[in-house]
């Protein structure tokens, strides 16, 4: 069983999501990969709507630690705070590595 800590749900909005999942399909959070910036056209996840996003920066401003994501998948472009923005991690055997 999983439970979400930022998913509610539908029934009863004040207490968490809850699903059964197969144990090789849940994985722990990946680690913080630090990062100084990012770079126009880098590959990043954006969260948004409860979920990690793969885009690329297409502009920002450092000083303000702003960037713009591109998501190919949709055609949108969304400003985000660097909080918001990490480089993309991949879970394989057991381990995350950075793609």
């Amino acid at each position: 069983m999983v439970q979400y800590k930022t998913l509610v749900s539908e029934d009863d909005p004040q207490r968490p999501l809850r699903e059964a999942d197969e144990a090789s399909d849940v994985r722990p959070v990946p680690p913080v990969a630090p990062v100084s910036g990012f770079e126009v056209l880098e590959k990043v996840d954006a969260f948004d709507n409860d979920g990690w996003w793969v885009g690329r920066i297409s502009g920002g401003c450092e000083y303000i630690r702003r960037y713009f994501v591109y998501f190919e998948s949709s055609g949108d472009e969304i400003a985000y705070h660097v909080h918001r923005i990490r480089v993309p991690q991949e879970w394989e055997d057991g381990q995350w590595f950075v793609v």
